[in-house]
């Protein structure tokens, strides 16, 4: 628990790094900051998000946000492990493995989509690694939803039962 504890500390920290860093990102093209560049549905979109806010400040988000995933895949990952460690039942487990490792896929997902996005902002960039940074985004949105939801809820559920015994 105490793992737990310090991991949704770290998480919760970067995050207020990260709205500190995505400031300056905020513009008619991007009114979503680093969400609207990692969106970007093609290169003239992401192109004019550049010339509005300039490439190092995207830059610089992009590398505080690599210290984000390590702290939110880790948080993920043992909220993921503990839950699954109080299932009983092979197909409880096995249900709690998914989310355990659908919780690394999302650090992974966030990787490509940052090393897709710093190709494009370091010149290289095109209609490819622009829709790869926008699908690993929509994916890894998707199932980081799915993860917190999946949390939440057995969460509840564990501390339900755990009443009820009382």
């Amino acid at each position: 628990m105490k793992k737990i504890v310090i991991a949704g500390v770290a998480t919760v920290i970067m995050f207020i790094v990260l709205r500190f860093f995505s400031e300056g990102l905020v513009t008619d093209y991007s009114p979503s900051g680093i969400i609207s560049f990692e969106l970007a549905k093609n290169m003239r979109d992401a192109n004019a998000m550049m010339k509005a806010v300039g490439v190092k400040p995207f830059q610089i988000n992009i590398a505080v946000d690599f210290l984000f995933i390590i702290a939110y895949c880790i948080f993920l990952f043992l909220c993921c492990k503990a839950i699954m460690n109080k299932y009983l039942t092979s197909i409880s487990k096995t249900i709690g493995l998914i989310f355990l490792e659908l919780s690394v896929l999302v650090g992974v997902l966030d990787l490509v989509e940052n090393i897709a996005m710093l190709i494009t902002l370091g010149g290289y960039g095109s209609n490819v690694s622009v829709g790869i940074s926008r699908w690993s985004a929509i994916i890894k949105f998707s199932l980081a939803s799915f993860v917190i939801l999946y949390i939440i809820i057995t969460s509840l559920y564990f501390s339900f039962l755990s009443k009820k015994k009382s």
